[in-house]
């Protein structure tokens, strides 16, 4: 199989055209989302170019993070016993049109309210509030997102793509679908 174009990815990483790839396993807590995301720049460094990278550590940290902090599920019975931190499936592969990412979780489904194209609210000022500002950049920082869950797991995919694959035709990142 073949790249629809000349694949732009150094031969350091496989043998001639192939792309890297990176797959790990981890639970999600903050020193393991680091770690990831250190591999992530040491397996494309020299792959793609800087700004595609830090788009795609920029959207995975947000993402990452996320499960960290919001994906455990509940605890209930003793009281004081922490929670179980999802565990995380994270699956990146370069490809000629920029980077093809996937994450799938055990931790709680993602709010609805997270699914739709996000933009900034209206009058902000110099003063931003904490928090709420992750999923307008991932959306902002990716295309073709999509969310499912199946049975206890999450599962979200995106590209994060080259500068020369966005193109006039490419959808309005305002108007991609997550579904």
């Amino acid at each position: 199989m073949s790249c629809p174009r000349p694949c732009l990815f150094p031969t350091r990483h496989g043998p001639a055209g192939h792309a890297p790839v990176l797959h790990r396993s981890f639970r999600a807590d903050p020193a393991t989302v680091r770690k990831a995301l250190l591999l992530l720049r040491e397996r494309f460094d020299g792959s793609v170019g800087d700004e595609v990278i830090g788009r795609l550590e920029l959207a995975l940290a947000e993402i990452l993070n996320n499960i960290c902090q919001h994906g455990a599920p509940q605890e209930i019975g003793s009281p004081g016993a922490r929670p179980r931190s999802p565990l995380v499936q994270l699956c990146i592969v370069g490809h000629g049109g920029g980077i093809a990412c996937a994450v799938s979780d055990d931790g709680v489904p993602l709010p609805p309210d997270c699914l739709g194209p996000r933009c900034l609210p209206a009058g902000i000022g110099s003063t931003l509030p904490e928090g709420g500002f992750g999923w307008f950049l991932v959306h902002e920082l990716t295309a073709s997102l999509r969310y499912s869950r199946e049975g206890e797991r999450n599962f979200l995919a995106f590209i994060v793509p080259l500068p020369d694959a966005l193109t006039p035709d490419a959808e309005p990142a305002a108007d991609r679908p997550v579904q």
